[in-house]
């Protein structure tokens, strides 16, 4: 009798704590999806998709990378902040969540109630580049070309208040070159009109811009790094070439949906500190002319607010609107 009166406490017991008391699975039980807002074959797809094969190792489960393009990143961004806070969905995103805060663009999240940051991941320096029909080879014969055909030169971007828009809206101003906007769904969708002649000029982060370089297809102008990259030692930096100063670079980072557990954060960070951190990833990386950047959650969110803060001033001081 008092071994049935133990197992009727237990079982009583566990109906009235309910699915709460009993254990849960150690994440990750299941594949965890990260989401790039971004078109797939640009910048940001290729750095998701070397990180997901290698953190799939680290977390011993599928990490799928899904595309979802359009208005800058934030139709992707949208979708992680409306997502279970439960670490199987992700956002492998770009400084365009930064831009969408600095030009108080609005949308249906709130980066700071919404998104938990998980890592930087790389940085890495734009290319502005222009299109072989267009007869230049350098800074000052775009400068040439522009006043001598005032209003027919166009400039393609990944998106409207994108990181490549803001750097051609910049340095086309401080030439003092008028040009077209064309904005694009990322990287990916405006290289086939910019190597067609199409765009007239462009730029792009050097990992997915490089290889077009390098076979010919289009020039390259300046890089947005604070040094010249090794990969096109030859091309001058921007503030070489048109103003003193200029520095800009493409970061990526990972973000989880605001609610997550600090435990999977945690885990997460983890498992893409050991990816970045190995000497086969920085290899690659390096190849394509970017920087492991990886950090705790806390710099990432350290680093995010000062980056809005620093272009709401330079979105202040351009004058450049997007709505």
């Amino acid at each position: 009798m008092k071994l049935l009166r133990t197992l009727a406490a237990a079982l009583a017991s566990s109906l009235i704590l309910g699915p709460a008391a009993a254990a849960q699975p150690a994440f990750p039980a299941k594949p965890v999806r990260v989401i790039v807002p971004f078109a797939p074959g640009g910048a940001t797809d290729q750095v998701a998709r070397l990180l997901a094969a290698q953190v799939s190792g680290e977390l011993g489960v599928p990490v799928v990378v899904e595309n979802r393009p359009g208005a800058n990143g934030n139709i992707g961004a949208e979708a992680v902040a409306q997502a279970a806070p439960d670490g199987y969905t992700l956002l492998h995103s770009t400084s365009a969540l930064g831009f969408t805060a600095a030009f108080g663009q609005k949308v249906s999240y709130s980066l700071d109630k919404n998104l938990a940051p998980v890592s930087l991941l790389i940085d890495q320096p734009l290319l502005v580049m222009a299109s072989n029909p267009l007869e230049v080879a350098d800074v000052q014969e775009l400068k040439a070309y522009a006043r001598k055909n005032p209003g027919k030169l166009n400039y393609g971007s990944s998106g409207t208040g994108n990181l490549t828009h803001l750097a051609m809206f910049v340095l086309l101003q401080a030439a003092g070159i008028e040009a077209t906007h064309i904005p694009y769904k990322g990287g990916a969708g405006a290289f086939p009109d910019f190597i067609s002649g199409r765009l007239d000029l462009f730029a792009d982060p050097i990992n997915s811009a490089y290889p077009y370089v390098r076979d010919g297809r289009v020039k390259a102008l300046v890089v947005t790094g604070k040094d010249r990259s090794h990969l096109l030692p030859d091309v001058p930096t921007a503030s070489e070439a048109i103003l003193p100063g200029f520095q800009m670079g493409a970061w990526q980072a990972l973000m989880a949906p605001a609610g997550t557990p600090p435990e999977v954060i945690a885990r997460l960070n983890q498992a893409y500190v050991t990816a970045l951190n190995d000497p086969k990833v920085a290899a690659q990386l390096a190849a394509q002319g970017a920087v492991p950047k990886a950090t705790s959650p806390q710099e990432f969110r350290d680093f995010l607010q000062a980056e809005i803060a620093r272009w709401k001033g330079v979105v202040q001081t351009s004058g450049i609107k997007l709505d």
